[in-house]
């Protein structure tokens, strides 16, 4: 049987990055994108890890620990926040809190290239010598 890991994260970029990197690590990947649909998630069974978001747009992430702290305080440890606020803030708020990311962690979407053809040179870039 597979690990699980639930990935509670409302930007559905970063939610569909994270359970990419995830899956490709082997896990099971259950997703959420508010703190009510993950906390439905943990009252049916326990995850290897939880990536949890703490700024949602309806039940916050604060909520979902507040949940764990009362239904099942050893699953805090397998927490690793992924929030916009600072890193050390959370860790002041939150000791049980073992890990953090700070988010955003994905790249600006890149322009797409101009076309080329392999039949041009490369442009040269203009001597700047004085």
């Amino acid at each position: 049987m597979r690990p699980r890991a639930l990935i509670v994260e409302d930007d559905p970029n970063a939610r569909r990055l994270l359970a990419a990197i995830l899956a490709a690590e082997g896990m099971d990947v259950a997703l959420a994108d508010d703190g009510d649909i993950a906390i439905d998630l943990l009252s049916r069974g326990p995850f290897a890890v939880v990536l949890l978001d703490i700024v949602l747009p309806r039940v916050s992430g604060t909520a979902v620990m507040d949940y764990l702290r009362a239904t099942n305080p050893a699953m805090l440890e397998r927490v690793i926040v992924v929030t916009v606020l600072d890193v050390s803030e959370i860790r002041a708020l939150f000791p049980t809190v073992r890990q953090a990311l700070s988010n955003p962690f994905i790249p600006a979407p890149l322009p797409a290239p101009a076309p080329t053809s392999p039949r041009l040179p490369a442009p040269r870039l203009p001597d700047r010598r004085p």
